[in-house]
């Protein structure tokens, strides 16, 4: 299939596990809505899309390939609220609609955040699971890509450095921890939620994965200057007027284009061996350097 036909096929099937799992509790009706809100919001689903395609890649598609896609979606929609909050980015807008705090307010922002990390172990750590010991290393998995030695990490990071002059090496270290690290374990945990993947193998996608996930944000710091509001889904250039550091900042428009041509190169190569099986994830990696939002 198509790379078209592919989303829609793993958008459907990570949001149907989602909306099965995040079951009705009536003490917590607003935290659900604040948690919904931000969950199915329009997000491309780019990192269950990764989940899928490795899973498909060296094995099978099964119940825990399903739980570690919505987990990682729910890390990630929890790091997008705690990053517009007013002591972080201060964005009011995501993905062309109010951001969790304008919506509902600054609380129940915080609360949805960390209600839906705690959701992404919940799902990986269901009782039920006939592989106990594989469950245990996915959540090994996204423990690390998610908290102090990954994507937590990464943010402090970007915080700590506004305002200053960093270098290419330490915005590669931020990026590599906020946002190579989820796109990484995204790879992995699809890959080791079939049970099937042999060590090789689990290299070359590691190798893939740290290739596209530093191409994403380089394209990421690229729109921002080359994209309108509307387009964006978020405030247009809201990285500069934070005055952070971004790639274009250090290398040029020009030189970050031609970094993002360099990791896409990169990332191909790795998986070129996977013959056709390999073109969901070939053509991902297309999708992440062509985007405009």
């Amino acid at each position: 299939m198509n790379l078209k036909q592919f989303s829609t096929y793993t958008q459907s099937r990570v949001d149907q596990y989602l909306e099965q799992q995040l079951s009705d509790y009536a003490p917590a009706n607003q935290l659900h809505n604040a948690m919904r809100y931000s969950l199915f919001n329009g997000g491309k689903r780019i990192r269950p899309m990764l989940t899928y395609a490795s899973a498909q890649l060296v094995g099978d598609i099964s119940s825990l390939t399903d739980a570690s896609a919505a987990a990682l979606e729910s890390i990630h929609a929890y790091s997008l609220i705690h990053d517009d909050l007013p002591a972080m980015d201060n964005d009011e807008l995501r993905r062309g609609k109010p951001t969790c705090h304008i919506q509902f307010d600054e609380a129940t922002a915080i609360l949805a955040g960390d209600a839906l990390q705690t959701f992404a172990f919940e799902l990986l750590s269901n009782p039920t699971s006939a592989q106990p010991e594989l469950a245990i290393k996915l959540i090994q998995e996204l423990v690390v890509a998610s908290g102090r030695n990954g994507m937590i990490t990464g943010q402090m990071i970007d915080l700590s450095s506004e305002n200053k002059n960093i270098s290419l090496a330490e915005l590669e270290q931020m990026h590599v921890h906020k946002t190579g690290a989820l796109i990484k374990a995204s790879v992995r945990m699809g890959a080791l939620s079939t049970g099937q993947v042999k060590p090789e193998q689990l290299a070359k996608l590691d190798a893939y994965a740290h290739a596209i996930g530093l191409a994403f944000q380089v394209q990421d710091d690229i729109i921002d200057l080359t994209s309108d509001t509307e387009t964006l889904g978020k405030t247009q250039f809201s990285d500069a007027e934070a005055n952070k550091a971004t790639y274009p900042k250090l290398l040029g428009l020009d030189g970050a284009k031609a970094l993002v041509v360099r990791l896409h190169e990169q990332a191909i190569a790795q998986i070129s061996e996977f013959g056709d099986k390999s073109q969901p994830l070939t053509d991902l990696a297309n999708y992440i350097i062509d985007r405009n939002h």
